[in-house]
């Protein structure tokens, strides 16, 4: 390599972001409920509701970074009909960059590349294939039996698997959710919180105990 050569290719790196920063992680890891979410939302190449808000959904997985705490997520994805704009070599170490600033300065490193994990834990290896797609829920037990995941795979959001999203409206199997279950999980929620708050006030004296025992059963009524 002649002196000139030599030189601009120094000045080619002062000028490039450095890729060594983009390294894959290593070491035990866990991921928070609204990480591991927005992993799964990766695998299934969701992103901008322009391209995966439909049944048409054209996305592929690209990079996803995660923060050590496991609390701090970015990903890019690939529109299929933009492929030539995906070749980015720096893509990796922009998206730990953008994790980073998430995550307030906790360090972030590479968890995916494309449907891979390379986040190096001592676990099984995971690769989500195609046909893993299928199936939300298979996808996050091979995510969670490879060490990542702590929590109750079955309260993890529903993922609509035609664009991606997520989906409240049903469970991570696929199933729909009882509303009806659920209202009244909260309402009775929230009669115990009212009956504690009689609770203070009869105790605190505002309310006599007469008061206090006809608006107690008047909320049980309910």
């Amino acid at each position: 390599m002649n002196k000139k050569v030599f030189i601009y290719f120094f000045l080619y790196l002062l000028t490039v972001p450095n890729i060594a920063l983009a390294k894959w992680g290593k070491g035990e890891l866990k991921l928070d409920k609204s990480t591991m979410e927005n992993l799964l939302m990766y695998m299934y190449g969701a992103g901008n509701p322009k391209y995966s808000g439909d049944e048409k959904r054209k996305n592929d997985p690209m990079i996803f970074a995660v923060s050590e705490d496991g609390s701090s997520s970015m990903y890019y994805y690939c529109p299929s009909q933009y492929n030539y704009e995906c070749m980015d070599n720096n893509t990796a170490y922009k998206a730990i960059k953008g994790c980073e600033e998430l995550s307030r300065g906790v360090k972030c490193y590479t968890l995916a590349k494309k449907r891979k994990i390379v986040w190096k834990n001592g676990g099984p290896k995971v690769k989500i294939k195609k046909k893993d797609l299928k199936s939300p829920y298979k996808v996050a037990k091979l995510i969670q039996d490879a060490g990542f995941y702590d929590g109750d795979v079955s309260k993890l959001a529903g993922i609509n698997v035609k664009s991606g999203q997520v989906d409240e409206e049903i469970g991570i199997t696929g199933e729909k959710k009882d509303s009806t279950s659920e209202n009244k999980t909260t309402q009775e929620t929230d009669i115990v919180k009212q009956l504690e708050d009689l609770k203070e006030l009869y105790e605190s004296g505002s309310l006599t105990k007469k008061e206090f025992d006809k608006a107690k059963k008047k909320l049980l009524a309910n």
